[in-house]
């Protein structure tokens, strides 16, 4: 993959290593979402590992994998999907979770086509998002500077952690079914393997 790298101020250094992918979406343009993630002048100040916008080359790192990006920090009244995964300090209270997330921002829900309305469509992830997206997640079972296991319950919303935040199930499972399903063999390609390598003995 072709990613530019464009460090944040908004970051604390490793390094850790991160077993859990947190998806959020940024109500928002590419642009826009990057700069935001990029001022250090304001209250708040939050970051992602990644941004990917709506549109081919919109891709960039913010956070290099081992430093801890602000992106999942507030814990509140997380769901069991989220319980499964999160990590607990000796005292039962949470680990913050950016510690050991890597987080991904989806640039969606704004005006693309500025023609003053956010139609359905412009809330959507692309098909260029998700491609990249699915890559981007297979390149972290691979690497040697994460904990990540390639496995649907390691994959997240940030509504998940916060129940506040935004909830777009339809994304996750969409992302769960590209990466977990397209690629399994259906029972006759199964069958065909099974007789062929039946033949050869």
């Amino acid at each position: 993959m072709n990613i530019s790298f464009q460090q944040t101020p908004n970051y604390s250094v490793g390094p850790t290593k991160k077993a859990i992918v947190v998806l959020h979406f940024t109500l928002g343009s590419y642009g826009g979402a990057v700069s935001w993630l990029s001022n250090a002048n304001r209250p708040n100040r939050s970051s992602s590992h990644f941004v990917i916008g709506r549109k081919p080359g919109e891709i960039v790192q913010l956070v290099k994998i081992t430093d801890i990006a602000w992106h999942a920090g507030v814990i509140s009244n997380p769901n069991d999907r989220a319980k499964k995964v999160m990590l607990k300090n000796l005292d039962g209270s949470w680990v913050n979770p950016n510690q050991y997330t890597i987080g991904i921002e989806l640039a969606a829900g704004y005006d693309v086509d500025q023609d003053g309305v956010v139609e359905s469509n412009e809330n959507d992830i692309t098909e260029w998002q998700y491609d990249q997206l699915i890559e981007l997640i297979k390149s972290f079972s691979n690497n040697p500077e994460t904990a990540f296991v390639l496995d649907p319950k390691n994959i997240i919303i940030h509504g998940d952690i916060t129940d506040y935040k935004e909830k777009p199930e339809n994304v996750r499972n969409e992302v769960i079914k590209k990466l977990f399903t397209q690629s399994v063999p259906n029972r006759e390609v199964i069958k065909a393997q099974i007789i062929n390598l039946l033949n050869q003995l």
